[in-house]
């Protein structure tokens, strides 16, 4: 009964001492001067810390061994939001900012008869729901002095110099944030690929019977089959803000759905025939590197733009393959075969692509 009583009263003692724990809020002085933001309004403040309350402790006291919280007056997120409300003048038609309290803290570390505490500030500055970047500040202050004061001056600092910096650095890239803003584009032609599936296009390269690999159609009226096709991918990068836009097209044939039936395989009009049809998809090829060169694209534009124009070349190289088919009668008609030859060849000279 004695024992339980003795424990019961330790507890209550450990809890009226984390109670009687001393909590200093800060609050920030004014500024005199007034900040000048003129390129960005400030419309919210967010504190995304895992912790938002205190910022950190230090030791107070004769022989220092209180121990006191440190926190802004209203939590931080009020307390910076005022703080930029009474001294900031702000242009109301500028880019609405939105900052985020990624880091706020302080920490006390030895250094004998003097205090000495470091301080850390990062804030996020995001426009239209994207984070643009971030700003961090450390600071140090070492006194035996107002120790609090100099805390208060020193955070204080760290985020009017983020503002300003911000202020001054989002006027000169911001309008390549803008969703109108242009992109750097590159367009390159694939030369090779780890697919051994496929064939990328070459004129050194001309395909031979044993690149058919595929299975034979039986039930098919044709001598041979060609799988060719037109392909596009692209990828984004970034660079001091501007959007880098990097196209790559290629033309290939594969091996897997092209065939060659066996009674033709020594058929070198066979062959020809549909050497040309991977010649005209590789000269659509180049007819689309070509037209993509020629884009403005913008960074809300530029997804739908590539598209539209993969698409029409697409319907493009398909009608042109049809009418090669037609006009040659797969291949059976000489002097028709021969006209569609040196008309192909006579395109790929003049293009580039494949020099």
């Amino acid at each position: 009964m004695y024992r339980s009583l003795s424990i019961l009263t330790c507890l209550l003692l450990a809890v009226q001492g984390l109670l009687a724990q001393d909590t200093r809020l800060i609050r920030f002085k004014n500024e005199s001067p007034a900040l000048q933001l003129q390129h960005y309004r400030l419309t919210g403040i967010k504190d995304d810390r895992a912790d938002t309350g205190a910022i950190g402790s230090v030791k107070t006291g004769l022989l220092g061994k209180k121990t006191v919280l440190v926190a802004l007056e209203g939590g931080a997120a009020s307390a910076i939001n005022q703080y930029v409300s009474l001294n900031a003048r702000q242009d109301a038609a500028a880019t609405p900012v939105e900052i985020h309290i990624t880091e706020l803290s302080l920490t006390e570390q030895p250094a004998g008869l003097r205090t000495k505490i470091e301080t850390a500030v990062t804030l996020a500055f995001w426009v239209s729901g994207k984070r643009i970047t971030d700003y961090r500040g450390k600071g140090e202050v070492q006194t035996m002095g107002d120790l609090f004061r100099h805390i208060e001056d020193v955070i204080r600092q760290n985020i009017s110099n983020s503002l300003v910096e911000f202020d001054g650095w989002w006027g000169k890239n911001k309008r390549l944030y803008s969703e109108n803003a242009p992109v750097s584009l590159t367009v390159e032609i694939a030369r090779t690929t780890n697919d051994t599936s496929k064939i990328i296009y070459s004129p050194s390269r001309p395909l031979t019977v044993t690149d058919f690999m595929g299975p034979i159609d039986d039930l098919s009226k044709a001598a041979a089959q060609t799988a060719s096709a037109m392909t596009l991918r692209y990828a984004t990068n970034y660079e001091n803000g501007e959007m880098k836009l990097q196209v790559i097209v290629s033309a290939y044939f594969d091996r897997s759905r092209s065939w060659f039936g066996k009674r033709h395989r020594t058929n070198e009009r066979i062959l020809t025939h549909e050497q040309i049809h991977f010649d005209i998809t590789a000269l659509k090829v180049c007819e689309l590197a070509d037209t993509l060169k020629l884009l403005q694209l913008t960074r809300e534009n530029h997804q739908e733009k590539l598209e539209q124009v993969h698409a029409q070349k697409q319907r493009e190289l398909e009608t042109l393959q049809r009418l090669y088919d037609t006009e040659t009668n797969h291949g059976t008609l000489p002097a028709v075969q021969d006209h569609w030859n040196r008309w192909v060849k006579e395109m790929l000279e003049k293009k580039t692509c494949y020099r």
